[in-house]
């Protein structure tokens, strides 16, 4: 993927939006497709790519790929590389991942109570 003008005002907006609030840097981490999915899977043990991969039925390699390496440079996620052959990954919850897991469930329970009517 390029690199975006910085004078876009695409650039400019999500500057001003995540200077106001850090919400908005939450959301825009937590609101790409396939985010929460991750999250809440690899809470439940799902915690290597194949796992997920076979999981999340329709997710490219690339999007998986990219939202794993976007959750542990967010430090919600860790990444742990077993030095074998073949070479196996493993992802585990952070503790703000964790704490962040804990909000998503409670907003899935709030979504049932006043969207789902």
């Amino acid at each position: 993927m390029g690199n975006r003008k910085i004078s876009s005002s695409n650039f400019v907006n999500e500057a001003f939006l995540e200077e106001r609030c850090v919400l908005n840097k939450v959301i825009a981490i937590i609101g790409k497709r396939w985010v929460p999915e991750i999250l809440l899977l690899i809470e439940k043990d799902v915690n290597r790519f194949s796992g997920l991969k076979e999981t999340l039925e329709g997710i490219s390699d690339n999007v998986l790929s990219n939202s794993l390496t976007e959750l542990v440079k967010s430090g919600f996620l860790e990444k742990r590389i077993y030095e074998q052959v073949p070479l196996k990954v493993e992802y585990s919850i952070s503790e703000s991942g964790l704490s962040l897991v804990n909000q998503l469930h409670e907003l899935c329970s709030w979504g049932k109570e006043n969207i789902e009517k």
